[in-house]
């Protein structure tokens, strides 16, 4: 005959500590504590405790409400296992629709009160240069880089003939590593000034180009307006001597050379002693 050994079941632990044990302490009065500090919610009733400052549960809502039992001892520490405020009563004449009409109203405020936008941090601003420097600047800018490179040249080129009287290697026959980079930079910069000026001697180039095209392209337009203005200046000179164009001129007639005659019949003899005409 077979036994059956029954199965062990764990008891139904509370859910919330239960003890008839009562802080001496004066009783916390919900009314006197800030909005926030207090929760009212059904079934999440708690509050922050005035002796260690943390929240802690609120039992017995419908009886004597305390503060649950809660540790305060931390690692390595000399305090007491349990903070003071453990089964404290705690006054609850605070409706919950009152609690929670002011944690609404109090939002708002809180929100205005906080930044909700990172501000950038302010740059310092730059002192301004002076104005000589200014002008001085603006000069050099303006001058040609050829004018800028001959200083750079000759200093380079003192600089170099210094080294050399200076220095004992140098002056042995020999070059050392600072004959050298003086070397070098020398010959970077008269590298320098041969292109600036070959870029010079194409810029001038092709201004004077470009010169040349403007007057040549002047040159023509005055031809061609002169070209179209010549008519109108022969028309305005016949028109005012009065004179015929020539194609219109009337073809001479036997009647005409008469009448020339004529003419030339009446006009006066000389009275200054000159050859008489034929008539």
């Amino acid at each position: 005959m077979t036994t059956t050994v029954a199965k062990p079941e764990a008891r139904k632990r509370r859910r919330k500590t239960r003890t008839r044990n009562v802080s001496t302490l004066p009783p916390i009065i919900a009314s006197e504590l800030n909005a926030n500090h207090i929760d009212l919610t059904p079934g999440k009733e708690s509050l922050v405790c005035p002796s260690c400052e943390r929240w802690t549960p609120i039992t017995g809502m419908l009886g004597t409400p305390k503060l649950v039992p809660h540790p305060t001892k931390r690692y390595c520490s000399t305090e007491a296992p349990r903070c003071q405020g453990t089964n404290r009563r705690v006054s609850i004449d605070v409706d919950f629709n009152a609690w929670r009409t002011v944690l609404v109203e109090a939002a708002p405020t809180t929100a205005s009160r906080r930044a909700t936008k990172v501000l950038p941090k302010p740059k310092g601003t730059t002192v301004p240069a002076p104005v000589h420097k200014l002008a001085a600047a603006r000069e050099q800018q303006a001058a040609p880089v050829g004018a800028r490179l001959f200083p750079l040249l000759d200093r380079a080129r003192r600089a170099v003939v210094a080294h050399r009287a200076t220095c004992a290697t140098c002056g042995a026959g020999g070059r050392c590593g600072t004959a050298r980079e003086l070397e070098l930079r020398l010959r970077e910069v008269e590298a320098t000034a041969v292109i600036s000026r070959e870029q010079q001697a194409l810029r001038d180039r092709r201004a004077a180009e470009q010169q040349r095209a403007t007057q040549q392209g002047q040159a023509r337009a005055r031809q061609q307006s002169l070209r179209k203005a010549l008519p109108k200046m022969d028309r305005a000179a016949r028109e005012r001597h009065n004179l015929p164009r020539p194609g219109a001129r009337p073809k001479k007639t036997l009647v005409d050379e008469q009448e020339l005659i004529r003419r030339a019949a009446s006009w006066p003899a000389p009275m200054h002693g000159g050859p008489s005409l034929p008539f």
